[in-house]
């Protein structure tokens, strides 16, 4: 094909045709600058939309840590009431107990003439003073003493014969014993 069309004419078609084609490649980049903003701004709102989810599960943690450390307080205060309670009744003499073992550990035929117990006497050495009807007894007392665990140390310090005819428990004894605290 022979071109037959002026030289002007030409210029002009191939601009036109150039003109067609800019038209086309900024129709394109003004799709793509479009997608790329509406891309970022989504991305934005999910971005901004997890960062209060995220503030507001750390205010959820901060608020379960605070709670979890009122909480270990209040566990570490019941813990040392409890152990302190424990140290209190630990050291506590149940003077019933002492009195009762002490008539336990008596044989028949023995009576006490005087039985002192008070704090001070817990785990100390105390004199007892007991009437028996017969001096026998006395050894029986001494074996029943021993074998208790309320007591230690035990010494017979004095067996007596008063023979008298008058009293039902003529033999005097006389013992020494330790009354452990921690059995009482």
């Amino acid at each position: 094909m022979i071109n037959l069309l002026p030289e002007e004419t030409k210029k002009q078609l191939h601009a036109a045709h150039t003109n067609v084609l800019l038209v086309k490649y900024l129709g394109f980049l003004g799709i793509a600058v479009a997608f790329l903003v509406i891309t970022c701004g989504l991305s934005y709102l999910l971005l901004s939309n997890n960062k209060s989810k995220l503030e507001q599960l750390e205010e959820n943690s901060q608020s379960t840590v605070s709670l979890f450390s009122i909480a270990q307080k209040q566990l570490d205060t019941i813990h040392t009431n409890i152990s302190n309670a424990k140290n209190i009744m630990d050291q506590q003499v149940t003077y019933s107990d002492i009195i009762t073992s002490v008539a336990a550990a008596l044989p028949t035929g023995i009576i006490i003439d005087k039985l002192t117990v008070n704090n001070a006497s817990i785990g100390k050495s105390m004199v007892i003073t007991a009437h028996a009807k017969t001096a026998d007894l006395a050894s029986q007392l001494k074996d029943n003493f021993a074998k208790s665990p309320l007591f230690s140390n035990f010494v017979l310090q004095s067996v007596t014969n008063t023979n008298s005819s008058q009293s039902a428990y003529p033999v005097v004894v006389s013992i020494s014993v330790t009354i452990i605290k921690g059995n009482s």
